[in-house]
């Protein structure tokens, strides 16, 4: 890909967020639903959507009674973020994690993911420590960036990273994998 088709693509990913994030979460489902079906057809896996952004969660996974509220990122394999913003009350809450996406900047396929959380019966490790995330684009008067006081920025850096599919359900229910296939 050249540097003008690459600028074109990533000018596309800012200006259709909305459709890259619905995409990505698709695929996500898709393919943990799939992984979930090979090691038993007969197993359920729940999905359920949250219908307002403001708890913190995109998604919440059961499956064999464990329950994880998910926080969904996306960044595309070429770029390594610095972190990603999450709410300190979502943190709190027990199964509460964060799974970015890594994904293709030609076809937005997922090709790897990464994980930060805990156990799915504890919160997340803490964030308040973190530093307090910037809104983007919002300037008070005085020329300072607003700061978004519930929000904190995890560094990238203390994700569980490069994981595939397998891996990442492993990290999401640990105790479900036993008898997966490999």
């Amino acid at each position: 890909m050249d540097k003008l088709e690459k600028e074109w693509r990533l000018q596309a990913l800012a200006e259709r967020s909305s459709h890259v994030e619905n995409v990505l979460r698709h695929a996500l489902l898709a393919e943990l639903a799939s992984e979930v079906w090979r090691d038993d057809p007969n197993e359920p896996l729940g999905i359920s959507n949250a219908e307002v952004d403001d708890s913190g969660y995109d998604v919440v996974l059961e499956r064999n009674a464990t329950i994880r509220r998910v926080q969904l990122k996306q960044h595309h394999a070429d770029k390594t973020p610095r972190s990603f913003s999450v709410q300190v009350e979502f943190a709190t809450y027990p199964g509460s994690c964060i799974v970015a996406i890594a994904h293709s900047l030609t076809d937005l396929k997922p090709t790897s993911y990464s994980f930060y959380g805990n156990g799915p019966d504890e919160s997340m490790p803490y964030v308040e420590a973190h530093r307090t995330t910037k809104a983007p684009g919002r300037i008070t008067a005085e020329g300072e960036r607003v700061l978004r006081l519930r929000y904190r920025d995890v560094p990238f850096s203390q994700f569980k990273r490069s994981l595939s599919m397998r891996q990442l359900i492993q990290e999401l229910f640990p105790a479900s994998g036993e008898h997966a296939h490999v």
